[in-house]
C-alpha cells in the first residue's frame, strides 16, 4: 500500500511517500505562513521524483493540529480535497504525534503557541498519554522540563510507520476539523468586545 503523510502545523511543511512499512521519500520545507503556495508543488515534485501517480496512493494521512491555525487548514484542505476528488481513504493523527513518533522515551512534546505558550501531550514511541493541551512553558516541573522536547525544524523525528499505525480513520471527510486547542487570537478579541 502507498501513503502520502502531510502534515503543516508548524514553520516546516513535512511530506512523505511511504509503501510497504518502507519510507521512500519526504520533503521538509522550512517556511513562515506560506505553506499554501508550495504544498501541491512539492507533493506533486514528490511524486514525479518517485516514479509515482497521486492515482497510485491508496491512503491519505493528515496532521490535524494543534498548531498553526492558517498551516492546519491549508494541509487539511489539501488532504480533504485529494481524499475525495480520488474517493481514497483519508487517516488523521494528532501533530504532535506525527512531528515526534521517531522518539521512543516518554516525552513531553511541546509546540510553540506564543506567549510563551505551548500546544503540549505526553508521548511514548508515537502514542498519547493523557490528552493534549495549552500549557505555558512556566508552569512545568523541573520533572517534566527533563521530559520536554520543544518541537523546531531539528527535533523533528518522524517514524512513517507508527504514523500510519497510531492514525484514525476518517469516515466523514467533511467532518474532519482541526484541532486548534484554543481559539484565534481574533476570537479572543471578539469575546473580550462582547463582553465590554
Amino acid at each position: 500500500m502507498k501513503y502520502l503523510l502531510i502534515d503543516t502545523s508548524t514553520d516546516v511543511m513535512v511530506l512523505m511517500l511511504h509503501e510497504n512499512n518502507k519510507l521512500i521519500d519526504k520533503i521538509f520545507r522550512k517556511g513562515k505562513s506560506d505553506h499554501q503556495a508550495f504544498i501541491v508543488p512539492l507533493i506533486d515534485e514528490l511524486l514525479k521524483k518517485n516514479k509515482t501517480d497521486i492515482k497510485e496512493i491508496d491512503e491519505f494521512v493528515i496532521g490535524i493540529g494543534p498548531g498553526s491555525y492558517t498551516g492546519l487548514r491549508v494541509g487539511l484542505m489539501t488532504a480533504k480535497m485529494l481524499s475525495y476528488t480520488l474517493n481514497k481513504p483519508l487517516m488523521k493523527i494528532s501533530s504532535l504525534a506525527f512531528l515526534a513518533s521517531g522518539y521512543d522515551d516518554e516525552l513531553i512534546i511541546w509546540h510553540d503557541a506564543r506567549n510563551n505558550d505551548g500546544f503540549q501531550g505526553v508521548f511514548k514511541k508515537g502514542e498519547l498519554i493523557g490528552e493534549e493541551s495549552v500549557r505555558n512553558l512556566n508552569d512545568l516541573s523541573e520533572e517534566e522540563k527533563n521530559k520536554l522536547l520543544i518541537i523546531k525544524e531539528d527535533t523533528i523525528n518522524i517514524d512513517s510507520n507508527r504514523v500510519i499505525k497510531n492514525a484514525i480513520l476518517v469516515k466523514d471527510v467533511f467532518a474532519i476539523v482541526p484541532n486548534y486547542l484554543r481559539k484565534t487570537e481574533a476570537e479572543n478579541k471578539l469575546d473580550q468586545e462582547s463582553r465590554s
